[in-house]
């Protein structure tokens, strides 16, 4: 069976990474996780946001972590996407956690980059054990030594790889890492490497797949994957299931 992750929430009906966008995508019963990404404010707040600026987003200018919490929340996250969705905030991580507890798995991304970020992993983790969600939360990242920290503070929460490419000795980077999943741009997935994944006991997925085609190809050939897409309502047409928003 197919694994629908909607990516950044339902973000092509609502603004990326916002309440709006999640509260979309807790209303579709066949969604699994919610992906969202997390940066560091200046004060050290995890917040939920994609880039490292905040140009695209929102109202603001410059790197997310230069502006502490406080002043993130006077910016406009979501009239760049709609004027329905003006007064839309970057919201912290913590609020995502106590909107999905209980409701939906949720897929965080980190985004570290060098000394971008350094400390994020104690402070996603911190949260994510304050409000009892190990068993609710993986974690992943580009940053593959963020993962093997990660795995070092708290084992008990799922760790995963995000490539592009297809590397070498994936599973030998998996097991250095402590990390039990991949997730991969969908043009490098084989059949090869699913297989040598699966022998493994390693969960894979692929992202961000949104054109119908595409959808189609991949869900044809490869039924059970679990697949990220910003349009997860296309999705469910591809696998014959009605979206909850038509029923």
């Amino acid at each position: 069976m197919t694994i629908i992750v909607a990516h950044r929430g339902c973000s092509g009906a609502a603004p990326e990474n916002t309440m709006a966008a999640f509260e979309l995508a807790l209303q579709e019963p066949a969604i699994t996780y919610i992906e969202l990404d997390v940066h560091l404010t200046a004060d050290g707040v995890p917040v939920v946001i994609h880039d490292h600026t905040l140009n695209r987003t929102t109202t603001g200018t410059g790197p997310v972590g230069a502006m502490t919490f406080e002043a993130l929340q006077q910016l406009d996250a979501g009239s760049w996407y709609s004027p329905d969705f003006a007064g839309e905030r970057v919201p912290s991580l913590e609020e995502v956690l106590q909107l999905c507890k209980g409701k939906k798995r949720l897929a965080v991304e980190l985004k570290t980059m060098g000394e971008y970020g350094k400390g994020v992993e104690e402070k996603v983790i911190s949260l994510i054990q304050q409000y009892g969600m190990q068993d609710e939360i993986v974690l992943s990242s580009f940053d593959h030594d963020s993962m093997k920290l990660a795995h070092e503070i708290d084992p008990s929460i799922t760790t995963g790889l995000i490539v592009f490419g297809k590397p070498t000795l994936l599973v030998e980077q998996l097991a250095h890492t402590g990390a039990t999943s991949v997730s991969l741009h969908h043009a490098f997935l084989t059949p090869e490497l699913l297989e040598q994944m699966n022998e493994a006991g390693i969960d894979i997925g692929v992202w961000t797949v949104d054109e119908p085609e595409m959808l189609q190809r991949i869900v044809s050939r490869y039924p059970d994957l679990r697949i990220t897409t910003n349009y997860p309502d296309r999705l469910l047409q591809v696998i014959g299931a009605e979206p909850a928003a038509t029923r």
